[in-house]
């Protein structure tokens, strides 16, 4: 609610803007030079409109793209954390306690300091690194002897390699959004397509301002829009860690079981 509330404002800022920009426009201008510009200008007018609306098109597409992409990669690595979780049930008491403290700890932090980071500052925490490098170390310290366990043990070992390639995967998507170049483009695209209707608009004023308007609070939303889709794990949509809290209830689960 709050994200759409921003968004409607930003729209009524930019139409805010354009109206103000038309009715100086209006006065300032000659009819006759205004309507000199409009006959002149609608074929540019006409292409640079297509080229922002297929812009905007590819970047929406891309961007949401990113977002499956991030939400399928999430579920992976919580999946997977969970395998290894289930593979705890197979140990000795001290080294199941073990795992399934480490696995805890590494869910936990990114629920709580990681998620929000990757919202805020597009990077993945230090903590939640060093609390995978020590479920990756735990592995190193148990061998099991014989076929059967040695199988399980391989099984584990390649969820965790899962968990940690994911993990990898999801560090370079937060930091991964629309290029700087990108937003130049649309941002001049977007303000060639509402000059004409500032410059160029009709000789009855309240109609010269009220298309002015109309046309920058769809150019507004539309950027707005995109923002939202920036980056994968922040704005108004974006991947939540729902995946990795659904992983601490099956850890729950698990753990009541008690051993394998």
């Amino acid at each position: 609610m709050l994200i759409a509330a921003i968004g409607l404002l930003i729209a009524a800022t930019f139409a805010a803007l354009a109206a103000l920009a038309a009715y100086v426009a209006n006065r300032r201008i000659p009819a006759q030079t205004r309507q000199d510009y409009r006959d002149g200008s609608g074929v540019i007018t006409g292409i640079v409109g297509t080229l922002f609306a297929v812009s905007i098109g590819l970047v929406v597409v891309a961007a949401w793209n990113q977002v499956n992409t991030a939400t399928e990669t999430s579920a992976t690595e919580a999946s997977n954390l969970t395998d290894v979780y289930w593979y705890s049930r197979t140990l000795p008491a001290p080294q199941r306690v073990a795992l399934q403290t480490l696995a805890g700890t590494y869910t936990t932090t990114v629920i709580r300091e990681e998620w929000p980071l990757m919202a805020e500052e597009h990077r993945l925490s230090q903590s939640a690194w060093r609390a995978s490098e020590q479920l990756r170390a735990f592995f190193q310290t148990v061998q099991p002897d014989g076929s059967g366990p040695s199988a399980r043990y391989g099984q584990a070992m390649s969820r965790m390699q899962a968990v940690l390639d994911a993990r990898r995967s999801r560090a370079q998507m937060a930091d991964t959004g629309v290029p700087p170049l990108l937003w130049v483009a649309l941002a001049a695209c977007g303000l060639v397509a509402l000059l004409p209707s500032i410059l160029c608009g009709s000789a009855n004023r309240k109609v010269h301002i009220t298309m002015a308007a109309a046309v920058g609070g769809m150019v507004g939303l539309v950027l707005f829009l995109v923002y939202q889709l920036d980056f994968p794990f922040s704005g108004g949509i974006s991947v939540s860690p729902a995946a990795f809290e659904q992983a601490l209830d099956r850890f729950a689960s698990i753990r009541a079981l008690g051993a394998g």
